[in-house]
Parts: structure tokens; sequence; C-alpha cells
């Protein structure tokens, strides 16, 4: 069997319409069945990124980071048809397409499901962390409010033991109360109260069309056994929870991904991650960031 090609390599021309298929996990938990392939959305990268950047990461550091998210969309997609506590989420993916922002909620919940969380941040993360770099090879003028921050991105990184992620982040309503935060392995900053926070409603990089359970000859979910779904109550709209002012936790602008995949190669060695993490900061899309800032509360 071939090798499981990464998302970068599906790119092929870099195009931002939705592309041929990804080939999938040769894993399976249920018998003989095997995830099928199905389109993958890139739409949320700047697809100069996905070439490379002299100024930040070479091409095959991004080749590497696409193949980890399409990894990590390989294992989601085992663990969702293979949890019955994730039937629920399964079902509305083959059918109308992955709420990410939906599963997230769920599963941060429930013990039962912190597998399928901890992928599901890690690919929100990694999507959020390309989707906020400048596929321009001129670098943007690093605004004024953001300066003194970028010592403390090398500092934090340097810091850092073990993968995890360091954000960009404003606190309170002023778009000039703005810190660097990091945090470790699996988490999001992303979602907060049932709804994103920092970034677009826009599909996480690499989405599988479905959760692989293959597609009848009209291209829709084939169908299945119907199995029951023990729902618990919730909340009615009515009855959500108040959501807290955006003084309370802190607003994502920007995530690097500080795991050693990303950066180790020809431009970064084990000892780079300050230099690396100084270059990300220079190579921001900061009108991305600007515009987060301004359009989030």
């Amino acid at each position: 069997m071939s090798r499981t090609p990464s998302l970068a390599r599906a790119l092929g021309s870099s195009s931002r319409t939705v592309l041929s298929p990804l080939q999938l996990s040769k894993r399976t938990l249920i018998g003989d069945r095997r995830p099928t392939s199905g389109d993958v959305s890139t739409t949320s990268v700047d697809p100069r990124v996905l070439n490379g950047l002299p100024s930040f990461l070479p091409k095959a550091n991004v080749d590497r980071v696409c193949e980890w998210q399409a990894g990590l969309w390989t294992r989601l997609q085992d663990e969702i048809r293979n949890n019955p506590s994730l039937l629920e989420v399964k079902q509305k993916w083959d059918r109308t397409g992955l709420d990410m922002t939906y599963l997230l909620s769920q599963s941060a919940k429930d013990p039962q499901m912190t597998i399928a969380f901890n992928y599901a941040s890690l690919l929100l993360n990694n999507s959020y962390f390309l989707e906020g770099i400048n596929g321009d090879s001129t670098l943007q003028e690093i605004p004024a409010d953001y300066k003194e921050l970028e010592e403390k991105v090398q500092a934090y990184a340097e810091g850092m033991v073990g993968g995890g992620w360091l954000w960009i982040v404003r606190y309170g309503d002023s778009n000039k109360a703005v810190d660097v935060f990091p945090s470790f392995a699996g988490g999001t900053l992303l979602v907060t109260n049932r709804a994103q926070r920092g970034r677009e409603d826009l599909p996480v990089f690499g989405t599988p069309k479905t959760s692989g359970q293959g597609l009848n000859a009209d291209g829709q979910p084939a169908d299945e056994p119907v199995q029951e779904i023990n729902v618990q109550p919730r909340l009615r709209a009515t009855q959500r929870p108040m959501a807290r002012s955006s003084t309370d936790r802190p607003i994502p602008l920007a995530v690097l991904n500080l795991f050693e995949h990303a950066y180790i190669g020809e431009k970064y060695g084990v000892w780079s991650r300050g230099e690396y993490a100084r270059d990300w900061f220079k190579a921001l899309n900061w009108n991305t960031v600007q515009k987060r800032s301004a359009h989030t509360g």
C-alpha cells in the first residue's frame, strides 16, 4: 500500500479551491473496514505559506506540519467512528460537515471523549498557527502595541519545556492590552462558552468531508445501521449560561506551534527555539492579528 501523502503534497499547485482526495488512515478498529478518501478543505490558509517562507519556515518544515495535521485528522476520524459517546458528532459530520466548536464543547466535559478533545484541539490550534502567517515575501511592520512582545516571545519559547503553544493574546477590552500566554499539549484558547473566539468562521485546515465512513454512488455518506443515541438533556437557548466578558479570559490573536517537528530541520536546530519564535513573530500577518483584535469582544 502506498505511503499516506501529507496535506502539503495533496495541495499540488497550492490552489485555494477544494482539493483532490486526501488518502486517510491505514488503521481501522471495526473489522476490515477502512476510512474512505474525501475532499479536504484548505481555504483557511494562504497557499503561499504552504510553499515555504524563506524568512521563517522552509517548505520541508511546512510539509511536516501538514503531515502532522493529516495524521491528527486520521486519528480523530478513527476515534469518532469507534467511540459510542461520539455517535451524534459522527452523524452530524457525515450529513452536514464537522462542527469543530460543537465537538470541542461536547468533548471538553466528558472524560469518555478526552482523546477526541485532544486531537480536535491540536487540529484547531495548528490550523490557527498556519492561518496567522503572512504569505507575502515582504515582512509587515510590527504594530507599535506589539513591538515590546518580541523579546518576551523569544524568552517564553526558550524557557518552555516540551511541546506546546505560545499565544499572543488580548486581555480586557483595550486593543493595547496584549501579552504572551503559553499552553501545553492539548487544549485550546479558541473555544470558550461553546463559541470560537479570535478566529473567523472557516473550516479547520484539512477538514475531511466525512468521518471516513464511506460514500455511496451519489457521493453522499453511505447508510449505516441506525444506532440509538443516549442524549443527555441540554440547556435550551434561553437557559444558556451568560457569556463572560472579554476581561475574564485571554482572547487569542495568533499562536506559535512549539512542537519540535514544526521547527527542527535545515534552518533551526534543537536549541533554536528562540530564533524560530522571533522569526515567527516577524512573519505574522499583522493585518490579520489587528483585525482579530478589533472584531473580538
